[in-house]
This record gives structure tokens, C-alpha cells and sequence, in this order.
């Protein structure tokens, strides 16, 4: 817990030195980086391209066009990486470094993708943290997940139900909407089509998300076992495997390769999220 709190602090004072751009109260994050086409559009409807380095506040839309990608790196550590074709509002943060029950991670997800991997903001006062969609609200257990809201007219409803879909790698989360509930584990995905439908599990949809091979037995001098592995970024990597390399060349050029680099929880040092 101490170096989780060292580490946001951190974090804090580095966006706080940067008060000249941006006051500290309201800030949500720092852009990592954006390849391709991606506006960034404030409260009061201003847009202009977003680029490394800029800050993220409170009531800003991150835009995405085709084949263009963001990273944000949130002020509590979490980490964001918004899909292509994809808007995602960041309607509230708070949060001073301390888990006191005061901070906030809220978020509205209007159309396309984005993976969470959460940092300290929700990871004891659970209800802190929310992604709100169309068709249903996503609340979690602490957890690398990912969301996609697919729109009528998309390239996807032609192949796909209209809805929200929601995909765990690692920890839980919980889908909710007027109608009901569903817990989802890693490795599974809820839909909610209309927030008048009770959201339930389904098997993962491949046209929207890849998912992590089962472990291989291996023998050894005629005894089955099975190698110790860890899946990390939804590709499952062996002992002595170099973390942020398996699975990536099959999924290049895919437009919903999943996030890659070496996490080490959500307090761990700066990494690269690939797209």
C-alpha cells in the first residue's frame, strides 16, 4: 500500500508542476501517446488534435477516427488505451493521492472500444469507479477489462448485435442496468443490448475481442504436467517467456490487438500500451 500511494504521489506533484498548462484540481490524466486521427473535445465543445504529454480533464471527450488509437496514463496509475472509431468521455476524477472514500474514476463510454487496466481509484471503495454505456453500467472487483459499445450504423452492427459488451482478463467486473445484473469472471463477456434488457453472459464474441489459449500439458521423463504460465495482456506466456511479445504478431494490424507490456499490478512503472 505504501508504494502504491508513494507512486501516485508521484504522479500527483508531476502534473502538479505542470500548473501552468492546467490547474491540478479536475485533471484526469496524461496522454502517453496518440497515433493516427484523435481530437480531443472540452466541456465547452472546443476541439483540437490531441498529442503526447497533453493533460486529460474532468467533462473531455477523447475522439478516435479509423485505424487511429490513445494511450492515457490516469493520475492514480490506471491505465486507459481507447480503440479505434471510439468515443470515450472522462466525466469525473478526484482523487488526492489517498483511497479515503472521497475519489472518483467515472467515465462514458458513447461508442467503440477501450481496456481499463484500474489503478488505485475503486480498489477499496468499489462503487468509485464506473464506466457508463448506453444499455448498462460497469462497476468492478478490481481489474484489467475491456468494454465495447457497438452503434447502430457501425462497421460492426452489420456482423454484430447492437449493445455493450464487456470483456475480463484479469479480476471481475459487474454489469448493471435497470433490468438487472451479471457478474463476469476473467476470460468471459457480458452483453446488455438495450438498458431495458437484463445483461447476461455469453461466449466471447472473436469479432470484438481475442481471447487466451488454454496452458498445454507438457511431459517431462514420461510424467504429464502442466507448465506454470500467467496471462498477461489476454496472451498466455510461460516461465522464463518474455512478457509483452507472445501473441502479438498474430494480432498485428487487427484493430483490437489487446494492450501489451509488462504489468505488474496497477501500481507498476510507466509501460507502453500497444493497440
Amino acid at each position: 500500500m505504501n508504494t502504491a500511494r508513494n507512486i501516485a504521489g508521484i504522479l500527483v506533484a508531476g502534473l502538479m508542476l505542470m500548473g501552468s498548462q492546467a490547474s491540478y484540481a479536475g485533471i484526469a490524466g496524461k496522454v502517453q501517446f496518440a497515433s493516427g486521427s484523435v481530437q480531443l473535445v472540452s466541456a465547452d465543445g472546443k476541439s483540437h488534435a490531441l498529442h503526447k504529454g497533453e493533460l486529460i480533464s474532468e467533462n473531455d471527450t477523447v475522439a478516435t477516427a479509423k485505424d487511429s488509437t490513445a494511450q492515457i496514463r490516469m493520475l492514480d496509475g490506471g491505465l486507459i488505451a481507447i480503440r479505434p472509431e471510439s468515443e470515450l468521455k472522462f466525466d469525473t476524477f478526484v482523487f488526492d493521492g489517498e483511497q479515503d472514500g472521497s475519489e472518483k474514476s467515472f467515465f462514458s463510454l458513447l461508442k467503440g472500444g477501450m481496456r481499463a487496466i484500474t489503478g488505485l481509484v475503486g480498489q477499496i471503495h468499489k462503487p468509485n469507479y464506473r464506466i457508463s454505456t448506453p444499455t448498462t453500467t460497469i462497476g468492478i472487483r478490481g481489474t484489467d477489462h475491456e468494454t465495447y459499445v457497438v452503434v447502430p450504423g457501425s462497421a460492426l452492427a452489420a456482423t454484430v448485435p447492437v449493445g455493450t459488451y464487456n470483456k475480463v482478463n484479469a479480476g471481475g467486473t459487474v454489469m448493471t442496468n435497470a433490468a438487472g445484473a451479471v457478474n463476469i469472471q476473467p476470460n468471459q463477456m457480458g452483453y446488455a443490448g438495450a438498458s431495458s434488457q437484463a445483461p447476461q453472459l455469453q461466449p466471447v464474441n472473436l469479432a470484438i475481442f481475442t481471447v487466451s489459449p488454454a496452458p498445454a500439458p507438457q511431459s517431462t521423463s514420461g510424467k504429464s504436467q502442466v507448465r506454470a504460465t500467467s496471462v498477461v495482456d489476454n496472451s498466455v506466456l510461460g516461465q522464463g517467456a518474455i512478457q509483452g511479445t507472445a501473441g502479438v504478431a498474430s494480432l498485428a494490424n487487427s484493430g483490437r490487438a489487446p494492450i501489451i507490456g509488462k504489468f505488474g499490478g496497477v501500481t507498476a512503472p510507466a509501460q507502453t500500451i500497444i493497440f
